[in-house]
């Protein structure tokens, strides 16, 4: 197995570091997977789930977005990427390495996996490019109410206003991700609520480029971004497959009220190929949580089904 780090410079005026995980012994491959993560979180907490899917036939790559870990000149960057089009600057990355990925790897499909904000930022890229990828998977996702992304976007672009676009805002944050916590208590942590495992959000906790609180900016964009994505669900190709996994315990999911929401509209929207699994006690880091080995096999299982009718040999 292969593990190989790249600095690639983005036309949005940035860098962005990016990992590769491959199979050397392969003559063949079946895909290549680009993984989108989280919202303060960064790409490296992906290695295992990587490792099994390069161990499994496939090219994964996966970038750490802007405002996070080694994508950040400076801790004191961390939550921050510029003073507007943040969301925008997200979803232009990914467009931008997809079609990297796309020239070089021209005779094997491309899926996207999407966790938390990852998941939003790979739902508005097929809402723009989806005729570009051949399925994505996402989870810890939603379908947020139009009046909680109205409120939130309108309070936050007023701080940012006021404040200045890198200050970070208590108020924001406990109107984002406040109410999430609660619904575990009594707390053990503020990240209770991402997995059952203490040793996992222990891990989360004391890991500096994890948690805390981002910019107004970032805030404020990811927001508008969100009300653009939740208006434009038509956008997405009825015929591209899509695979929504979550935890039933997953508060950013609305304890799965919210995952069944997506799905529904999905539905309703006649996507063709739609398939929604629920883990039952797990919440928000599925990855991560006591389900894990079940969310890998799922994963592949999709992925396998899914197959391109092309050779997979490198050229």
């Amino acid at each position: 197995m292969k593990k190989e780090r790249f600095v690639l410079n983005l036309s949005q005026q940035g860098t962005v570091e990016l990992f590769k995980w491959h199979n050397e012994s392969r003559a063949f491959f079946k895909g290549v997977i680009l993984l989108v993560h989280g919202m303060a979180e960064h790409i490296e907490r992906y290695d295992e789930f990587a490792r099994f899917l390069a161990q499994n036939g496939y090219i994964v790559y996966g970038h750490n977005q802007r405002g996070h870990k080694g994508s950040i000149a400076t801790y004191e960057d961390y939550g921050y990427m510029s003073a507007d089009d943040n969301f925008f600057i997200l979803v232009s990355d990914v467009s931008e390495i997809v079609n990297k990925l796309n020239k070089e790897y021209q005779k094997l499909p491309i899926y996207l996996f999407g966790h938390s904000m990852g998941s939003f930022v790979v739902q508005r890229y097929a809402q723009i490019y989806g005729k570009k990828i051949n399925g994505i998977i996402l989870s810890g996702s939603a379908k947020f109410p139009k009046i909680l992304l109205f409120s939130g976007a309108f309070i936050s672009r007023l701080v940012k206003k006021i404040k200045g676009p890198r200050h970070r805002s208590k108020l924001i944050y406990n109107l984002m991700f406040g109410s999430f916590n609660r619904k575990f208590r009594p707390n053990r942590t503020e990240a209770d609520w991402l997995n059952t495992k203490p040793d996992e959000v222990d891990k989360y906790v004391n890991d500096k480029y994890c948690g805390g609180i981002f910019t107004a900016a970032f805030y404020s964009d990811f927001l508008r971004g969100l009300k653009e994505m939740n208006a434009n669900y038509d956008l997405i190709p009825k015929d591209l497959p899509i695979m929504i996994i979550s935890g039933e315990r997953d508060a950013c999911g609305g304890m799965a009220k919210l995952v069944r929401g997506l799905y529904k509209k999905y539905r309703k929207l006649n996507i063709s190929d739609l398939k929604l699994k629920l883990y039952p006690e797990a919440r928000h880091e599925i990855l991560h949580d006591k389900c894990k080995e079940e969310v890998f096999a799922d994963c592949l299982e999709w992925l396998e089904e899914r197959q391109a009718d092309k050779d997979g040999r490198l050229t």
